[in-house]
């Protein structure tokens, strides 16, 4: 998953892209109730927007793509 998610910071310089290691931030995955490995979590403006569990690139792409545009 790395590579979309470098290919995908490139495309949208806008967003910011965060990787969580959840063995030292174990507060951060208990606040954002993370159950599962990978978990994407969308925020705009400081508010979860939405939220992708597993690697499923396709799926991942379109959220983000949905949460970044101006409409």
């Amino acid at each position: 998953m790395i590579p979309i998610l470098v290919e995908l910071a490139k495309k949208l310089p806008h967003v910011i892209f965060f990787k969580v290691d959840v063995e030292d931030l174990k507060t951060v995955t208990r606040d954002f109730n993370v159950e599962a490995l990978p978990t994407f979590i969308l925020l705009k403006q400081g508010n979860i927007v939405d939220k992708v569990v597993g690697a499923v690139k396709d799926e991942l792409k379109q959220k983000i793509i949905l949460h970044t545009s101006k409409a």
